[in-house]
């Protein structure tokens, strides 16, 4: 029997230190948010603002444009449309690492990063959020015509050069947007080039080789996921694990170029592992490329960015980046 809160609510989940979802819907969240302004970065000189994309349904975008060299740009930069993670339920593209990270990524690649600020489970329950991702991928298409309205589009993103990304739940996002666009068209006939996938959360029935490291935070993601996605079947759902038997192909990923960056101690390492495997076996027509961070945990970039590690991770995301 589930713990009744204040007022006799029952806690339908509790995690604590992170969120508690009550039957009557009502949510409480611990993980606190280090909202940041956009602002031009002392240490990058990355300029940021924050755009409107659906505002109906409050979503919105923080989005990143690099510092010109002195000459000014001399050629359009790729765009890459970005997830934040936390569980599909906690996180924000506004918190203060993952601008950090946003930041990194501009610099390093040379490139324009849209963050996108998608509606959150529980009260918006997956798939709202895949939804959201691909109104965000959408919108940035929109502008390839020269006619958006965000100018830092209009006059520097390379539109043959658009790219997904993510970490942790981000990058189970991701994937379903580029799932979706090899199977549907974007604005102006917009591909996206390559996908990113940092420490993607996956799940699965099946044993792998990380069902022994980060046991609780594997059993808590478990947990998480009939909260966040009511009516679900489980880990083998293909909304969570995208190699389930039954789940769309992988062959449709509709882009041509992926990185999967995973960590040694990460619980989800070996579901990482899985998906670039089976991406190299499926028959995609398409590139694949694994990274590993020795050593590291789930997300560590996030809580050490300046380690080396971390440091390393985004200087091979760029390298990726760089070569679309």
């Amino acid at each position: 029997m589930a713990d009744a809160g204040a007022g006799g609510d029952e806690v339908i989940h509790d995690a604590p230190n992170f969120i508690r979802v009550y039957k009557s819907g009502r949510v409480e969240r611990f993980l606190r948010i280090d909202y940041t302004p956009p602002s031009t970065d002392a240490a990058t000189g990355v300029s940021s603002k924050e755009v409107v994309i659906l505002p109906a349904e409050g979503v919105s975008a923080r989005i990143y444009l690099p510092t010109p060299p002195s000459g000014g740009y001399l050629r359009r930069l790729p765009v890459i449309v970005f997830f934040h993670g936390g569980g599909f339920c906690l996180g924000s593209s506004f918190d203060a690492a993952t601008h950090g990270h946003a930041n990194q990524l501009a610099a390093r690649a040379s490139t324009i990063v849209v963050s996108v600020e998608y509606r959150l489970a529980p009260e918006h329950p997956v798939p709202a959020l895949y939804g959201d991702a691909w109104a965000a991928l959408q919108w940035v298409a929109s502008h390839s015509a020269g006619q958006g309205k965000e100018p830092w589009l209009t006059a520097h993103a390379d539109f043959g050069r658009v790219l997904l990304g993510g970490e942790s739940a981000g990058a189970n996002i991701a994937h379903h947007a580029a799932m979706r666009a090899g199977a549907e068209v974007l604005a102006n006939g917009v591909k996206v080039n390559s996908l990113v996938l940092i420490h993607p959360y996956f799940l699965g029935g099946d044993s792998s080789e990380s069902d022994e490291m980060g046991i609780a935070l594997l059993r808590e993601l478990i947990r998480l996921w009939p909260v966040v996605c009511p009516g679900t079947s489980g880990c083998d759902d293909p909304w969570i694990n995208p190699m389930a038997d039954g789940a769309p192909s992988l062959t449709v990923l509709g882009c041509r170029r992926v990185l999967v960056c995973i960590g040694g101690k990460d619980a989800m390492r070996g579901r990482g592992k899985l998906y670039g495997e089976k991406l190299k076996e499926c028959g995609w027509h398409g590139e694949v490329d694994i990274w590993e961070a020795d050593g590291q945990g789930h997300g560590f970039h996030l809580l050490w960015p300046t380690c080396t590690q971390a440091e390393a991770q985004v200087q091979a995301i760029a390298e990726f980046l760089s070569h679309g």
